[in-house]
C-alpha cells in the first residue's frame, strides 16, 4: 500500500507536466527497485558487533544470533517457538541436518534456559512465591476451595515445566562444555571430534555464551534449592530434604576445633563429602561439601549455613578499589552463618545508654580473649553442578544431578570427566558482605568518644577460614578507626595471587579510648590466644613468619609488641617536676598493684615479642609523639573522649579515692592509666616520655613507611635521592599549575612546541641520611618525621601525600613489595 500511494502521487505529479508514458515507467523503475531490496549495509561502531555476537539470553535477555538464526532456518518464530515448546525442540531436532551436532547442544541449552525464564516470570509459577491474603473481606480474599485447588494445580504443573526446563538447561550446557569427554552415543556422532575439539585452544563467541548459560542456570538451581529447604515461598515445589550424618571415629566439636580447621573425616581438606540429599519430583540431587570442620560443623547444624547463600551474580560490591576474582567453572556464592558476629552502631548506642540492658543481652564474658576471636561469618564458595552419566544421551537423560560446594581458598580446580577445569572464585565477596553488614567506621568514632558502662576490648576478625599453610597478616588501625580503614589494602591483596595465597588476614579492631598501655597488654593477649587456639603446639607455617602492618596510634602499640624493654625500670625518668611528692607516688605504684596483681602489673609493663612475628610495617607512626595532640581543636575533642567507666572501676577504691583527691591524669605516673588514648599521642605526655625509645626485637625486619604533604619537600628529596623516586601519575597535572614548561626546535620550519608540565612526585624510597634541613621540614600535617622515623629499618619510604597514607596507592603498592619480598627470603 505503501508502493501504491507512492507510486499514485507521482503519477498525478507528472501529468501535470505532461511527461510521456516512457518517462513515467522509467521513474516508477527507478523508485521501486531499491525499495524491493531487503539488505542494507551500514557501518555501526564495532562495539555493537561485537556485542550482538556475544550476547545471548543471560546478558540481553534475549537469544543469541545462532539460536534465532537456528529458529528462522526451521521456519520457526520465537513466541511461538515458547507457547508450543516440545514441539518447536521437535521441528528444530528436525531441521538440523549438518553432522555436528555439537552446536545444536549450545542451541537446546539456550532454548531450555529461555524458556524455564519465561516460566519463573509466568503468573502460575509467581503464585507459589505470592503471600496469604491479608484482608478475608475484600479484593485479596481468599479463593474459594475449588478455585483455589484449580490456581494450586496449575501452580504445581508450572512449577515441574520450571524445574524441568532449568534441569535441562544445565545438562544441555554441561554437554555442550564437556563434549569433547563425553562418549558419543547418538546416531551420526562424529567419531573424530575429540581430534577436532583438541586442535580448537582458543574458545569461540559459542562457547562464551554457553558457559554463561551453564552458570545462570546453576546458579538458578543452587540458590533456589536452599531456599526451598527453608523457606515457604519457594519457586522449587515437592521438594524434600534428607540431612546425612558426619560420621567420624573421633570428633572433636570444640570452639578450638572450629577455628583450627581441623579435618573431621579422614582424607584432605579439598575432599568432597555427600551432606545432603534433596528430592525435587523425580529428580534427585545430591549436595556435596569441602572436608572441612568450618564447613561441616555448620552441615552437622543442619542447614544452618547453607540456608542463607549469595550468589555474586546478584551481587553489586561498590566501595571497592577492584573486584578479585578468579575465572573458571562454576557460581560464586557466599555463605553467611546465622551465628556470625555484627557490631553496629544502634548496638553501641544501646550499650552505652544503659549499662543493665547490656548486661542482661551479654551472653559471653567479653574479659576472655578466645571470647573476642571472630572466624570469617562469610564462607566463600563455588558451586558447580554434573549430571550422572559418562555419555552425552546417559547425561542428558539423566534424573540425577550431583551439586558440588568448593571452597575456593583451597580448590583451585576441579575433575571433570577425567580433566581439569579452573575453579572459578569471587574472593572480594565475602568481605565485602562483612563490610557492608558491620558499621565499622562509626562503631570505630563512636567508641571513642561515647561513655560506655564496660569497655569495649578488642576483637580479632579473621577474613577468611584459617589455614594453617597461610602466614598470617596482622592488620592494625590508628586513632578513632576501625578495619575499613585497610579496605583498599586488603582487597588489593586478594587481588594478588601470590599474597592471597600465601597470606590470610586477621584484623584486629579495637576502642582507641583506651589507655594504650592497656591496649597494647589486651592486643597482645587476643593475638596470643588465637595462635595457641588454631596451632597450640605452633608447628603450623601460619604461627612462623608473621607480619604486622599498623598505622599511627597502632603503630605505636605494634612496637610494643615487637619489644622486649621493662618499662617499670623506666617510670623513674618520668620527668613528673616535683608535682607528686614521694610518698603520693608510692601510693599510686601500690595502688595499681593492688589493682591489677603483681603479675598482672608485670605483663603490662614488661613487654615481650610477639614470636610468631619476624616482620613489621609502621605507617605515620607517632612513636615521639605530636604536638597535634595539644593544639585547641584536638584539646576541646580530647576533653570529649571517654575513659570506659568499668575501666576506672577496676582500680580499686583505692586508686578511685587518690584520682577524686586531684587531676590524677595529668601527673605523669597517673597518666599512664588515667588518661585516654588520644591525650597520650601528645609529645608531651608521659606516656611518650616513657615509650619514645623503646626498641624493637634484633630479630625482626622492619619497614617504615612516611608521609609528607608538601609535594615541594617531596620533589626536592627525590632530587637527593634520585633512585628511589616514583613519579605520580594517579592524576594529570593541569598545564597551567604553575610548572615550568621547557619548549624544544623540532625543525628550522616548524614552531616551537613545549614539552608537557612536569608530574609531581608520588614516593621516595630512602637509602642515604636525609639531611636535617629537609627532616625538620618533612610532616604529614599531624605527625612530623622525626617522630616517625626509626633507625635501623630495612626501608624507609616517603608518601606524598597526608596522615591516612594507609590508602594511597603507593602506599599499597610499597606494601605488596615488601610482603612479596618477605615470601622470597
Amino acid at each position: 500500500m505503501t508502493f501504491a500511494g507512492f507510486s499514485k502521487q507521482t503519477v498525478m505529479h507528472t501529468n501535470k507536466k505532461n511527461l510521456p508514458i516512457t518517462s513515467l515507467m522509467l521513474l516508477a523503475a527507478t523508485v521501486l527497485l531499491p525499495a524491493c531490496s531487503t539488505v542494507t549495509v551500514d557501518k555501526q561502531a564495532s562495539a555493537k558487533t561485537i556485542s550482538a555476537q556475544r550476547g545471548n539470553i543471560v546478558t540481553d535477555n534475549a537469544l543469541s544470533s545462532d539460536t534465532a538464526s537456528a529458529l528462522l532456518s526451521a521456519g520457526l518464530n520465537e513466541q511461538a517457538c515458547m507457547q508450543q515448546f516440545d514441539l518447536c525442540l521437535t521441528q528444530l531436532s528436525d531441521s538440523m541436518l549438518n553432522r555436528h551436532y555439537r552446536p545444536a547442544l549450545a542451541i537446546f541449552a539456550e532454548l531450555h534456559y529461555a524458556k524455564a525464564r519465561q516460566l519463573s516470570d509466568s503468573k502460575n509459577c509467581r503464585n507459589a512465591l505470592a503471600r496469604p491474603p491479608l484482608d478475608p473481606y475484600y479484593a485479596n480474599a481468599p479463593l474459594s476451595d475449588d478455585d483455589a485447588k484449580t490456581q494450586q494445580k496449575e501452580t504445581d504443573l508450572c512449577l515441574t515445566d520450571y524445574q524441568a526446563r532449568l534441569f535441562d538447561a544445565v545438562k544441555y550446557s554441561y554437554t555442550y562444555l564437556f563434549y569433547d569427554s563425553l562418549t558419543h552415543d547418538f546416531e551420526g556422532a562424529e567419531q573424530n571430534s575429540n581430534s577436532h575439539r583438541a586442535q580448537n585452544r582458543i574458545p569461540n563467541d559459542n562457547d562464551i555464551q554457553t558457559q554463561d548459560i551453564y552458570n545462570a542456570a546453576s546458579n538458578d538451581v543452587i540458590t533456589q534449592i536452599y531456599q526451598s529447604t527453608e523457606n515457604a515461598n519457594k519457586l522449587m515445589g515437592d521438594t524434600t530434604v534428607e540431612y546425612l550424618p558426619i560420621t567420624s571415629t573421633k570428633r572433636d566439636n570444640t570452639d578450638e576445633a572450629a577455628i583450627a580447621n581441623r579435618p573431621p573425616l579422614k582424607g584432605k581438606a579439598t575432599d568432597q563429602v555427600k551432606v545432603m540429599k534433596v528430592t525435587v519430583n523425580d529428580y534427585n540431587l545430591d549436595i556435596y561439601l569441602p572436608n572441612e570442620n568450618n564447613y561441616l560443623q555448620n552441615a552437622h547444624k543442619q542447614a544452618s549455613a547453607l540456608a542463607d547463600l549469595s550468589s555474586t551474580y546478584e551481587l553489586r560490591l561498590s566501595g571497592l578499589n577492584s573486584v578479585s576474582k578468579r575465572p573458571g567453572l562454576g557460581i560464586s556464592l557466599v555463605a553467611s552463618l546465622d551465628d556470625r558476629y555484627t557490631t553496629t552502631i544502634r548496638q553501641l548506642l544501646v550499650a552505652s545508654l544503659s549499662g543493665r540492658l547490656t548486661n542482661e543481652n551479654k551472653n559471653t564474658d567479653d574479659s576472655e580473649p578466645s571470647s573476642r576471636i571472630y572466624p570469617t561469618g562469610h564462607l566463600l564458595l563455588t558451586g558447580l553442578i554434573k549430571p550422572d552419566g559418562d555419555s552425552v544421551l546417559d547425561a542428558l537423560g539423566s534424573r540425577k544431578l550431583d551439586i558440588h560446594l568448593y571452597n575456593p581458598y583451597q580448590t583451585e580446580s576441579v575433575d571433570i570427566l577425567n580433566d581439569d577445569y579452573p575453579l572459578a572464585a569471587n574472593f572480594s565477596a565475602g568481605y565485602g558482605l562483612w563490610l557492608s553488614e558491620n558499621q565499622l567506621d562509626g562503631v570505630g568514632y563512636l567508641n571513642l568518644i561515647t561513655r560506655q558502662p564496660d569497655a569495649q576490648l578488642p576483637k580479632l576478625f579473621m577474613l577468611e577460614p584459617y589455614d594453617p599453610d597461610k602466614r598470617v597478616l596482622i592488620m592494625l588501625h590508628g586513632l578513632a578507626s576501625s578495619p575499613a580503614t585497610w579496605v583498599n589494602l586488603t582487597n588489593d591483596i586478594l587481588n594478588d595471587d601470590k599474597l592471597r595465597d600465601n597470606y590470610q588476614v586477621w584484623q584486629i579492631f579495637y576502642p582507641t579510648n583506651l589507655p594504650i598501655l592497656e591496649n597494647r597488654y589486651q592486643i597482645q593477649q587476643l593475638i596470643n590466644s588465637t595462635y595457641q587456639q588454631t596451632d597450640p603446639n605452633g608447628q603450623n607455617r601460619a604461627s612462623q613468619n608473621s607480619v604486622i602492618i599498623s598505622h599511627s596510634m597502632g603503630a605505636i602499640i605494634a612496637r610494643m609488641m615487637l619489644s622486649d624493654e621493662n618499662l617499670v625500670d623506666d617510670l623513674d625518668k618520668l620527668n613528673d617536676k616535683d608535682i607528686l611528692s614521694s610518698n603520693e607516688k608510692q601510693q599510686i605504684r601500690n595502688a595499681l598493684k593492688t589493682s591489677f596483681g603483681e603479675d598482672e602489673l608485670k605483663e603490662r609493663f614488661e613487654l615481650q615479642a610477639l614470636p610468631q612475628v619476624d616482620t613489621a610495617v609502621f605507617l605515620s607512626a607517632p612513636f615521639r609523639g605530636t604536638d597535634y595532640a595539644d593544639r585547641w581543636f584536638t584539646r576541646a575533642l580530647r576533653r570529649i573522649v571517654y575513659l570506659p567507666v568499668g575501666l576506672v572501676k577496676t582500680f580499686t577504691d583505692n586508686l578511685a579515692t587518690i584520682a577524686t583527691q586531684g587531676d590524677l591524669a595529668q601527673n605523669p605516673l597517673g597518666a599512664l592509666y588515667l588518661q585516654n588514648g588520644a591525650s597520650q599521642l601528645s609529645d608531651k605526655s608521659s606516656f611518650i616520655e616513657l615509650t619514645k625509645d623503646i626498641t624493637i626485637n634484633e630479630r625482626i625486619t622492619y619497614h617504615s613507611i612516611i608521609a609528607n604533604n608538601d609535594a615541594d619537600i617531596t620533589k626536592g628529596l627525590a632530587q637527593t635521592q634520585p633512585n628511589g623516586a616514583k613519579i605520580d601519575l594517579s592524576q594529570a597535572v593541569e598545564d597551567n599549575a604553575g610548572n615550568e614548561t621547557a619548549s624544544v626546535d623540532v625543525s628550522d620550519n616548524t614552531e616551537t612546541s613545549q614539552l608537557p608540565p612536569e608530574p609531581l612526585v608520588a614516593a621516595v624510597t630512602v637509602n642515604d641520611d636525609i639531611s636535617q634541613a629537609l627532616t625538620e621540614r618533612l610532616s604529614d600535617g599531624i605527625v612530623p618525621y622525626n617522630s616517625a622515623h626509626l633507625d635501623g629499618a630495612a626501608s624507609e619510604t616517603i608518601i606524598n601525600g597526608g596522615h591516612s597514607i594507609q590508602t594511597n596507592p603507593q602506599t599499597i603498592l610499597t606494601l605488596r613489595r615488601i610482603l612479596h619480598k618477605q615470601l622470597q627470603e
